[in-house]
């Protein structure tokens, strides 16, 4: 069976939201477990095994991430489309017909939804992404006003164990907090779920929502594509995040 993390947001009755997690699942190996990454390297058939087990899973609209800025808005005829076929890194919705879904092993996973539950996003949030603006894109896209947003920021690699180049740190050096020095010469560590927070706050989200949660140190739960580094693994698994929205039955 399946173990899923539940946002726990203030979320309108008609909108659905998880993110996977690695218990459960059909795949072997080094993506033991709930791998839902088709372009892994994993057995193609567990990972349609382990996507065909995820609530809601004829809805999802999986994409082709590209650590790049680009939003997509899906309808009823995204399903139609083959999986992955379509490159971007965020999607929203306004319809029940289909539901937003990105995957993640390290990076930030963010949900957005308007209060009224009438329209939902995922943005997947490297520090690529991150730099680019994906999260003001995707705020942009949407009809609610900021204000009138909830966002949940998911499961990602915590600054403490995310050191990178000084060089790379230095292009977030504008939010206060997000940077720490790593005691190794040209290294810093970087808070890319701090920064996601700093950014929907710039947008006038003030609503959000972090879990807190690391990849890299629960190996339990969550693949982490540093971890698998660190351990001397090419490749890993993915975790996905989903939201979406049910018809709001006529009172």
């Amino acid at each position: 069976m399946l173990s899923l993390i539940v946002p726990d947001w203030p979320a309108p009755s008609n909108v659905f939201a998880y993110t996977s997690t690695r218990q459960g699942g059909e795949s072997t190996g080094v993506y033991a477990g709930c791998n839902v990454g088709l372009h892994v390297g994993d057995n193609a058939s567990h990972v349609l095994a382990n996507r065909a087990g995820l609530p809601e899973s004829d809805r999802l609209v999986w994409l082709n991430q590209v650590h790049g800025n680009t939003v997509v808005v899906l309808d009823a005829t995204s399903l139609a489309l083959e999986t992955g076929a379509t490159e971007a890194d965020a999607s929203l919705s306004r319809t029940p017909d289909v539901a937003c879904a990105i995957m993640t092993a390290d990076c930030v996973p963010v949900l957005l939804t308007n209060k009224a539950g009438t329209e939902v996003a995922a943005v997947h949030a490297g520090w690529q992404g991150l730099d680019s603006q994906i999260i003001a894109e995707t705020v942009k896209r949407l009809h609610a006003c900021s204000q009138d947003l909830l966002a949940w920021i998911g499961p990602a690699i915590s600054q403490a164990c995310y050191e990178v180049p000084d060089s790379l740190a230095s292009r977030f050096a504008q939010y206060d907090g997000v940077i720490k020095p790593a005691g190794v010469d040209g290294k810093s560590l970087l808070d890319l779920a701090g920064i996601a927070a700093k950014q929907l706050a710039a947008c006038g989200v003030e609503h959000v929502v972090n879990s807190g949660l690391c990849t890299y140190r629960d190996e339990t739960r969550f693949f982490s594509h540093r971890r698998a580094t660190h351990q001397h693994h090419q490749t890993t698994g993915r975790m996905v995040s989903v939201i979406g929205m049910r018809a709001i039955e006529p009172s």
